[in-house]
């Protein structure tokens, strides 16, 4: 009860019934399986939307041996980057497709680089 209850009855004091209260205890204690099953289901449908979502909005970019990328300067060298530094190096031949969206490039001069590269962090290069 609140302070103010005690002095004066509220219609929340009146119309108290401890065993309808325990009673609406029990049920909800009966269903909080339910209500949880629910809610996971529900977590798992969001889950599934954004998923959809965002996938919609990505697009994996499918390199073939031979062609000739750009690199993403931030991904190579984080710190050679800047407002007046260029986005993009190269360009770079791709050496061997491992799975699609992972690629191993080597420069011009035909020397491996040494890392795998992610197609979102290369970009066709037209000459």
């Amino acid at each position: 009860m609140l302070p103010i209850e005690v002095g004066s009855s509220s219609h929340r004091a009146i119309k108290f019934d401890e065993i309808a209260n325990e009673e609406g205890l029990k049920t909800n204690m009966e269903l909080i399986d339910e209500v949880r099953d629910q809610a996971i289901a529900g977590m798992k449908k969001y889950n599934e939307k954004m998923k959809e979502h965002f996938s919609k909005r990505s697009r994996v970019k499918n390199f073939q041996v031979g062609d000739l990328v750009l690199r993403d300067t931030e991904a190579s060298d984080p710190t050679n980057t800047g407002k007046s530094m260029p986005k993009w190096e190269g360009p770079y031949k791709v050496k061997e497709v491992l799975r699609p969206g992972t690629d191993k490039v080597m420069n011009m001069d035909e020397f491996e680089v040494s890392n795998t590269w992610h197609s979102l962090r290369l970009q066709k290069f037209y000459r």
